[in-house]
């Protein structure tokens, strides 16, 4: 049995009743089952091309087995519980729990003994349609009368990414989900601006150190809630000012300036925290951030917040930017993308135009634009509407050109 690729013609005979000749490509698979594939007719491929195509398609099943040997190819449930299990030391527990969800959701419309190179762009299209009509709640303990357009594309975003990973192991040829695109607009940047006021009410509100230094964190350092509750004294520099923040969504390391008004918050905290006590943030408990935080915000004569953690972080990286600092150092400050940045957190506010509206222009740039109105108002020849030179310039076109090949508007090369 040969395993090379063999190019033969194949005449076809179509509806009109007349036969055409194609160039077809033929292989074995190790189980003895014969493979073919037409790649076009013989009055419009040239042989030449054709064997191209043959070495190509050689290639390609010389450096991806699967293609030929279907039985290496993984089934969904298979594929998916390795995928989850590889991703458990790359992703935050939250993100892993959202794509064991979304593989729950694709071994229920699928089937868990389905190949994976047997699901097509169609088959893709299908289970986008079945997330949004909810016809997978079965799979779930919790049943869900609908899921919105968001929860659908976060659903579909990590559908594409697992697939991804099989392109790039060689299971597949293609992502079945790489042409699906949520199409909905972007997220509008709502979130509510908190004053030096608002936030002081809110510290003043808070029963424990642990909880102005959580807040202080959040609003005044830009840390998430998990790394502010997993902020430790060592990672604090009171030398130099600065905060060694670990991320537990990103299992990366940043260094986050100490602003001035967090000093006396943190110090308060540190001086009040039990002997041998490492973490910064005390007496407060994970699962019940949300419900503490509403007693405070309702103490404070504070509105609700939408997301408050995540409000007050955004807050920073937004005064951050008004004060001057460079996009980029802002973004490695937060611990985050260009793209997460300028789509998620950055938003023009009350403050910002205020601001604008009293910033003086520095004076050589008034002195311009005073130049730039002086020159507009000179009398002008109504014959070429020029300005009128003063009778003192001397200046003529041409002046102060020094290459050679240039004279007077004209080009010397074209000559």
């Amino acid at each position: 049995m040969r395993k090379g690729v063999t190019l033969t013609v194949q005449a076809v005979r179509a509806g009109d009743g007349k036969r055409y000749k194609y160039w077809q490509l033929r292989w074995f698979a190790p189980n003895g089952k014969r493979h073919s594939e037409n790649i076009g007719r013989v009055d419009e491929v040239s042989k030449r091309k054709a064997e191209k195509l043959r070495q190509a398609k050689e290639a390609q099943l010389r450096d991806r087995p699967t293609l030929r040997n279907p039985a290496r190819v993984p089934t969904l449930s298979e594929f998916l519980d390795v995928y989850v299990q590889s991703r458990k030391a790359e992703l935050a527990p939250g993100s892993i729990e959202l794509h064991q969800q979304t593989a729950r959701y694709l071994k229920g419309f699928f089937g868990e003994t389905r190949r994976i190179d047997q699901i097509a762009r169609y088959d893709a299209r299908e289970f986008k349609t079945a997330l949004a009509k909810a016809s997978l709640n079965f799979v779930n303990k919790r049943k869900h009368p609908s899921m919105s357009p968001r929860t659908v594309d976060q659903h579909i975003r990590n559908a594409r990414t697992m697939f991804n990973r099989a392109v790039d192991d060689d299971l597949i040829t293609y992502n079945p989900f790489d042409r699906l695109s949520g199409g909905l607009p972007p997220i509008e940047k709502n979130w509510h601006y908190v004053s030096v006021d608002e936030f002081a009410r809110l510290l003043a509100a808070c029963p424990t150190q642990g909880w102005k230094a959580l807040l202080g964190l959040s609003r005044l350092a830009g840390l998430r809630q998990g790394e502010a509750l997993t902020l430790q004294w060592r990672d604090v520099d009171w030398e130099k000012n600065r905060l060694t923040v670990w991320a537990p969504k990103t299992k990366r390391r940043r260094v986050v300036p100490l602003a001035p008004e967090l000093l006396p918050i943190l110090r308060d905290a540190f001086e009040n925290a039990p002997e041998g006590q490492p973490l910064v943030v005390q007496g407060v408990v994970a699962p019940n951030v949300w419900r503490d935080f509403g007693v405070i915000r309702k103490r404070a004569g504070v509105a609700n917040y939408a997301d408050w953690c995540h409000t007050l972080r955004k807050n920073r990286e937004n005064d951050w930017i008004a004060a001057g600092f460079p996009f980029h150092v802002v973004v490695d400050w937060m611990g985050h993308s260009d793209e997460v940045a300028r789509q998620h957190y950055l938003r023009v506010n009350d403050n910002d135009l205020a601001l604008a509206a009293q910033t003086r222009i520095p004076n050589e740039v008034t002195q311009k634009v005073t130049q730039i109105g002086e020159n507009d108002s000179k009398p002008t020849n109504a014959t070429n509407s020029q300005p009128i030179a003063d009778s003192g310039d001397t200046n003529k076109a041409g002046d102060r050109i020094r290459t050679g090949d240039v004279q007077l508007g004209k080009l010397a090369f074209y000559h």
